[in-house]
């Protein structure tokens, strides 16, 4: 039987952290990591709370969010 897509398990985890790194994106916001931290650069017309739920968010989802982007930028080095 083939798989499907609805059939598949989702890892709630790396879907969360997919979904925050999109939405960032998409407001002009710049994740960057250095394999330990996370660094979040926000345009100054992103609101205080959007700001801060991303942070938040980040935080959350922190080791998700470093094997993503580690994962985008491995054929960069």
């Amino acid at each position: 039987m083939a798989a499907t897509a609805t059939s598949l398990p989702i890892d709630s985890k790396a879907y969360c952290a997919a979904f925050i790194l999109r939405e960032a994106q998409a407001l002009g916001i710049r994740i960057c990591t250095d394999g330990d931290e996370l660094i979040l650069v926000a345009p100054l017309r992103v609101p205080r709370d959007v700001r801060v739920w991303f942070e938040t968010q980040l935080e959350e989802h922190r080791a998700e969010i470093i094997a993503i982007i580690q994962r985008e930028n491995a054929g960069r080095f």
